[in-house]
C-alpha cells in the first residue's frame, strides 16, 4: 500500500510534507527557523551575485599591453566609437568614411590618421541608408540610466532609493530619428516614446529598409532580476516609411516578464535569484520583411535565444526558444545574436550567440560563446563553444579573472560592414581580454588565432574608471583588412594576417557585408 506525505520512509526518518511544517511544525518539535528554512531555504539571502573577489586578483591596474599575430597601426587616445551595439555604425560617402562614437564621429578615412568629427547633436546608434528617402539615417535609444552595480549600491537596482532615483527619469524613453546624411549637421527628424514607465530602447537594429527592431522597455510591469536595470524589456517592432512620424507595428514579451504573471515567471529555476538577466538584449532581421524575409533572432537572456517568425509583422510568433543545457546565474547569456556570413557551406544557417559579463573580477559564473545551427528553425542546436581565452605567458595574472575588471564577451564586430567578409573569421570585443579573432572553419572547435589587449588605464581605488575593463567595441573593414578597437584606452586600429593585408589608404566602398544594407549609398 503507498504512504502518504507523512509516512517513514524505508530508512525510519521522518518524511515531512510542507503542510505539516508549516501547521505543526514547533509540535513536532522543530524550532520556528528549522520549519521556516523549509519554504525559504537555510540562507534566506541566498548565496548570489556578486560573489567574493578572487584571492589572487591584482591590487593594481597592468599598464602593459599585449600582442600577438596582429600589428598596431594606430592609437587614438581622446576618441572612442560604438559597433556591435548597434549591428551598423559606419557612414560613407566618396572615400570619406566614419564610425559613429560617443558625442560624434571618427573619421577613419585615412586609416594612419584618423581625425574626431564633434556634433552639437548626440550621435550614438544605428547608421544606416535609405535608399527611397536617399538619406543616411541613425537611430539613437533613449532609456534610463542603468542601475549598475557600484561600492555605493553593491546590489543595483535592489537598493530601493537607488531604483526609485534612476526610475523617477523623466527624459525620452524610446528612440531619436536624426538624418546624418551631413554628418556634421546632424537634424532631428522625430521622437518616439514606447512608453512614458519602463527603461525605453537599448540595442536597436535598422538597415535602411521599412522595419526598426528595438528592444523596448513600455512599461515599469517589466521585471528585472540582474541589478543592471531597473526594468526588463520585451520586443517592438516599428514601421520607419515615414522618419519623421514612426509608428509602432507590434510588440511582444516572454509570458512571465510582467508582474502580472507570476505564475509563468514561477515556471523558471532563475525566478527571484536577483542576478539573472530577464530582459531582451535586442535582435536582428538578416532579411528584410519587405523584401521576403520572415525571421528575426533575438538575444532574451536567461529566457534563452528567441526566433521569432514575422511573416505577419502585425502579429509576431514564436518559433523556438531555445535555452543551453547548462544554465548559470548573473550575465546575460544571450547578449548578441551574429549570423554567421553565407559563402561556406559548412557555415550554411549557423548563428554565434554570445553572452556577456556583467560583474568585473568573475563574481559571476562564466558563460561561453555557443555556435547554435538553426537549420531547423523549430529545433536550434548547439554544434559548438569558444574555449575561454587564456592570458599571454607573460602577464602577472593567471587567468583574465584575476587581472581586474570584466571578463567575457562583450560583442561582435558590426553585422554590416564595408566589404566581402570571410565567413570563417570572428572577432569579439572581450573586456579585459582585450579584441580576440577566431577562426570557426570547424564550428565545433573554434580556434583562438589572434588577440591585442590595451593596457589597463583609471585608477584601482576609483572602481568605475575600470570595471568596465579595456575592450567593448570592435568594427572590421573587410575590404581594407582593419579592425578597430575602442574602449576608455581610446580607439586602436589593427591588422591581421587572418585578414589579409591592411590598406591605410582612402578607399571608395565598392560593396557591403549585407547586400540588402546601405542600397544605393554611392547612388
Amino acid at each position: 500500500m503507498p504512504k502518504n506525505d507523512d509516512q517513514n520512509d524505508a530508512g525510519g526518518t521522518p518524511n515531512l510534507s510542507r503542510r505539516a511544517l508549516l501547521a505543526g511544525g514547533a509540535a513536532l518539535g522543530l524550532t520556528a527557523a528549522a520549519a521556516r528554512a523549509q519554504v525559504t531555504g537555510i540562507m534566506p539571502g541566498g548565496g548570489t551575485v556578486p560573489f567574493r573577489l578572487p584571492l589572487g586578483a591584482l591590487d593594481y591596474l597592468d599598464r602593459n599591453q599585449y600582442i600577438h599575430n596582429m600589428e598596431l597601426l594606430v592609437h587614438v587616445e581622446d576618441a572612442r566609437i560604438s559597433g556591435g551595439e548597434p549591428q551598423m555604425n559606419m557612414y560613407v560617402k566618396g572615400e570619406r568614411r566614419l564610425i559613429q562614437g560617443q558625442g560624434g564621429w571618427l573619421d577613419v578615412t585615412d586609416a594612419k590618421k584618423p581625425v574626431k568629427v564633434e556634433t552639437k547633436e548626440r550621435t550614438q546608434g544605428c547608421v544606416a541608408y535609405n535608399e527611397k528617402l536617399k538619406k543616411w539615417l541613425m537611430i539613437a535609444s533613449a532609456a534610463q540610466p542603468l542601475s549598475s552595480a557600484n561600492p555605493e549600491y553593491p546590489h543595483g537596482r535592489w537598493h530601493d532609493e537607488y531604483r526609485k532615483k534612476i526610475e523617477s527619469y523623466s527624459g525620452l524613453r524610446g528612440i531619436r530619428v536624426l538624418d546624418v546624411t551631413k554628418p556634421e549637421e546632424p537634424k532631428l527628424l522625430s521622437e518616439f516614446s514606447t512608453g512614458k514607465t519602463g527603461s525605453g530602447t537599448h540595442m536597436n537594429f535598422y538597415d535602411g529598409g521599412r522595419y526598426c527592431l528595438v528592444d523596448a522597455g513600455w512599461s515599469n510591469e517589466f521585471r528585472m532580476e540582474n541589478a543592471q536595470r531597473p526594468n526588463g524589456n520585451g520586443f517592438m517592432l516599428l514601421d520607419m516609411t515615414d522618419p519623421g512620424n514612426v509608428k509602432e507595428v507590434s510588440r511582444w514579451h516572454v509570458p512571465g516578464q510582467l508582474y502580472s504573471e507570476e505564475a509563468e515567471y514561477k515556471k523558471y529555476w532563475f525566478a527571484n535569484d536577483r542576478s539573472s538577466w530577464t530582459s531582451s538584449h535586442g535582435g536582428i532581421m538578416p532579411q528584410r520583411l519587405e523584401e521576403g524575409g520572415k525571421i528575426a533572432f533575438c538575444g532574451f537572456g536567461h529566457f534563452g535565444m528567441l526566433t521569432m517568425d514575422l511573416s505577419n509583422p502585425a502579429k509576431p510568433q514564436v518559433i523556438s526558444q531555445f535555452r543551453p543545457l547548462w544554465e548559470t546565474m548573473g550575465g546575460i547569456p544571450f547578449h548578441t545574436i551574429f549570423p554567421v556570413y553565407p559563402g561556406n557551406p559548412r557555415l550554411k544557417n549557423l548563428l554565434v550567440c554570445l553572452p556577456e559579463t556583467v560583474e568585473p573580477d568573475c563574481r559571476e559564473p562564466y558563460k561561453p560563446i555557443s555556435v547554435v545551427d538553426v537549420s531547423d528553425l523549430k529545433n536550434p542546436r548547439m554544434i559548438g563553444l569558444f574555449p575561454k581565452p587564456s592570458p599571454p605567458k607573460e602577464a602577472p595574472y593567471a587567468d583574465f579573472c584575476l587581472s581586474r575588471g570584466r571578463m567575457g564577451v562583450h560583442n561582435t564586430g558590426s553585422w554590416v560592414a564595408p566589404g566581402t567578409p570571410k565567413p570563417n573569421i570572428i572577432v569579439l570585443a572581450c573586456f579585459n581580454a582585450g579584441v580576440q579573432v577566431w577562426d570557426i572553419a570547424d564550428p565545433t572547435q573554434p580556434k583562438q588565432i589572434a588577440y591585442f589587449i590595451p593596457p589597463h588605464v583609471g585608477k584601482i581605488e576609483e572602481y568605475e574608471t575600470w570595471r568596465r575593463s579595456e575592450s567593448e567595441t570592435a568594427v572590421v573593414e573587410w575590404d581594407r583588412n582593419i579592425i578597430w578597437l575602442s574602449g576608455p584606452a581610446g580607439t586602436y586600429g589593427l591588422s591581421c594576417p587572418a585578414l589579409g593585408k591592411a590598406n591605410t589608404a582612402p578607399m571608395k566602398v565598392e560593396k557591403w557585408t549585407v547586400p540588402h544594407a546601405n542600397r544605393g549609398w554611392n547612388a
